[in-house]
């Protein structure tokens, strides 16, 4: 068996045992010195394993094992459609927090409400496998859904949520995706340095006659996510 096989094996063997904390391997001198190669024998390792699906490469930021990777399809669907590479693993959402309250003007525009009015203010953070992926609130005018803070007890979908208040279909307006830093409560939301950059993606969802039914902003990790945007015929 040649060396970078060796090595190969031995970080396959390394992600089945969750050994790679945050889903991130080390640089390549660490690996090198770790298994008494040199750099170029352990990027042939790491080559093999990306083009296997195990691994996800981003240059300039780090390598990754890619179950620990999302890539969402952007279309007019309510949800994305979330596809997690490498194993079958799901994205979960946990409610922080939601409460009623008065809305900023900029929120009030985008929902076509007028500026403090009463809004359910929903706080959250999802997780793929255990580990932070995004966080964010959503803002949902209380006249279009009244009671749904109470709706929200004991689940974590918006929809189910939704339908509680007997609203069965939206649909994504618009989203807009740039990119910032994260502040100080995001970065430990996330688990991550203050430094690093983030997604920020805000969106609205709209009913079937086109009534502004919720607004969302999330700050999303970077080194796990990717857009697939759908164009159609």
């Amino acid at each position: 068996m040649k060396r970078w096989e060796v090595v190969r094996s031995a970080i396959l063997s390394d992600i089945d045992a969750g050994a790679f904390e945050d889903g991130r391997l080390p640089g390549d001198f660490v690996l090198a010195e770790r298994f008494g190669v040199n750099r170029h024998t352990v990027r042939n390792a790491i080559k093999a394993l990306e083009s296997e699906g195990a691994l996800r490469v981003q240059h300039g930021v780090g390598t990754f094992v890619a179950d620990d990777f999302v890539s969402p399809r952007l279309n007019s669907d309510r949800r994305f459609t979330y596809k997690v590479l490498g194993q079958n693993k799901s994205v979960k959402r946990e409610i922080l927090s939601v409460y009623e309250t008065s809305v900023e003007p900029d929120i009030a525009k985008r929902l076509r409400i007028v500026p403090l009015a009463l809004v359910t203010e929903v706080r959250w953070v999802s997780f793929l496998n255990d580990w932070p992926l995004a966080t964010g609130s959503m803002h949902v005018p209380i006249s279009r859904a009244p009671g749904l803070a109470v709706a929200f007890e004991g689940v974590s979908s918006f929809t189910v949520a939704l339908r509680r208040c007997g609203i069965l279909e939206y649909k994504r307006k618009w989203t807009r995706i740039t990119a910032r830093r994260p502040t100080q409560q995001e970065a430990q939301h996330l688990r991550i340095s203050s430094s690093s950059p983030v997604l920020f993606e805000t969106n609205v969802d709209v009913t079937p006659d086109g009534l502004p039914i919720k607004y969302e902003f999330s700050v999303i990790r970077s080194d796990r996510y990717e857009y697939l945007i759908e164009i159609n015929d």
